[in-house]
């Protein structure tokens, strides 16, 4: 990581689309079908005293592992987001006994991250709710309608309305670098995470190799699930050209989930749930300047009894840092 004193702080806002039709292999429109989200933050801070926070986020992390005072930095974002989940059959008005549930879900996040020395720690938080008071049915309409995709038919069978969270800690540690050139090097990082809440209970660790430049000042914002990942780039000060490719392998093992588990309190359309899960994943980044682009492609083992094909989505992104 550079000295404190080479870097100022940056602050930045990401758009983030993510649809299984992006899926590299076999595109399809099931499953985790659409996300929408838009998220913003600011990094590096020196000192966890210095982050601007809500009291109540201050007073439910100060306690916590990651206050680590001056020790290291820290960067803070937010994240409000939308995700639609739904059968293979979407030309079927009826629900389907056997297939997924219509799941839609809306969020706020907050995530603080601790970071030095090639270790990062991370602590989130998610609340939100499920159900038609998410708006998924309204978007995925727009959406597919935007891209030419089938008009979902089966939304009045969505699970019901549930309030949700999460909280989730995550630890990284970059434990592999090699300079190929005085700009471009590789580097390898184990990620391990568990989170808990009625939204999603689950704890899995994985791998990630990238190769590109800027690497020793983005490695604490690796997460090989792919969605929902802030442009790395997003820490950097160095308002040049950079880029990156990267590829991981993750696996985790899902106590349960919402989507497709049903509604916790209240009888709803639900599958059985397959609790051990993996997935691979792989894309760039890039920045010029002021603008990030980001686009990652994820393949998955099946989440749920009876689920035809693989878990197969894109995620792509764009930033303004400033």
């Amino acid at each position: 990581m550079a000295a404190e004193d080479d870097l100022r702080q940056n602050s930045w806002g990401q758009f983030i689309f993510e649809n299984d039709a992006f899926g590299v292999l076999e595109p399809t429109d099931d499953g985790y079908s659409n996300g929408v989200g838009y998220a913003w933050g600011k990094a590096p801070i020196a000192n966890f005293d210095d982050i601007d926070m809500p009291d109540w986020v201050r007073w439910t992390s100060d306690w916590t592992y990651i206050n680590q005072a001056d020790r290291g930095q820290y960067t803070l974002s937010y994240a409000i987001l939308q995700g639609m989940f739904t059968p293979s059959d979407l030309e079927d008005s009826q629900l389907i006994p056997d297939d997924r549930p219509y799941a839609g879900v809306l969020l706020w996040q907050v995530k603080l991250r601790q970071f030095e020395d090639n270790v990062a720690t991370s602590l989130l938080l998610d609340v939100g709710v499920v159900g038609p008071a998410s708006l998924a049915e309204q978007t995925q309409s727009i959406i597919h309608g935007m891209i030419g995709a089938k008009d979902p038919q089966g939304w009045d069978n969505q699970i019901d309305n549930e309030p949700v969270f999460r909280v989730q800690s995550e630890y990284l540690y970059r434990f592999a670098q090699l300079a190929l050139s005085n700009s471009v090097a590789t580097d390898v990082s184990f990620y391990t995470q568990a989170g808990i809440g009625n939204l999603r209970s689950d704890a899995g660790f994985g791998l990630t190799f990238r190769v590109g430049s800027g690497l020793d000042e983005t490695y604490a914002s690796i997460n090989p699930t792919a969605s929902h990942s802030a442009n790395p780039y997003a820490y950097m000060s160095d308002r040049g050209f950079n880029w990156m490719l990267f590829m991981s392998a993750y696996g985790r093992y899902v106590l349960n989930d919402i989507t497709i588990d049903g509604n916790t309190f209240k009888d709803s359309h639900s599958v059985e749930l397959i609790h051990e899960q993996g997935q691979l994943s792989m894309g760039f980044a890039m920045r010029w300047g002021s603008w990030g682009i980001l686009f990652s492609t994820l393949r998955g083992s099946q989440q749920y009894e009876g689920q035809i094909p693989d878990t197969n989505y894109g995620a792509a992104s764009i930033s303004y840092h400033y």
